[in-house]
């Protein structure tokens, strides 16, 4: 778990609302705090869907995010397994000069249409 109420250096509340990601400013400090288990690794484009296992396609986010990320997954996969023809994007949002994104949007296009937003911090 993320420990959010917790203070430290790396998450801290903001306004009481959520985790403050600001200080995480580099790679290096996201992957410590994915050492720590305080972070998970999330693949922009899935890997099942064609998404590379390399940095670019990665991401360092809350446990909460890749959950959200998953269930989109598994629905976009239900989809194409019915046999809509889809095409499908999916981009992070940052704040200031946070390496942990601040959200991120997906969105579907083709026989099926819509935008999904999970939010982070």
């Amino acid at each position: 778990m993320l420990n959010w109420f917790k203070k430290n250096d790396n998450s801290k509340l903001e306004n009481g609302n959520g985790p403050d990601f600001s200080r995480i400013t580099s790679k290096s400090k996201a992957i410590g705090l994915y050492k720590k288990g305080e972070l998970v690794k999330l693949h922009l484009i899935g890997l099942e869907f064609g998404g590379e296992d390399s940095e670019r396609n990665i991401l360092y986010v809350p446990e909460f995010a890749q959950i959200f990320k998953h269930r989109f997954d598994k629905m976009l996969e239900e989809l194409l397994i019915d046999g809509k023809k889809l095409n499908f994007s999916a981009e992070a949002e940052y704040k200031g000069k946070s390496f942990v994104p601040s959200k991120i949007k997906i969105s579907v296009t083709g026989d099926s249409e819509f935008i999904e937003t999970i939010n982070i911090w």
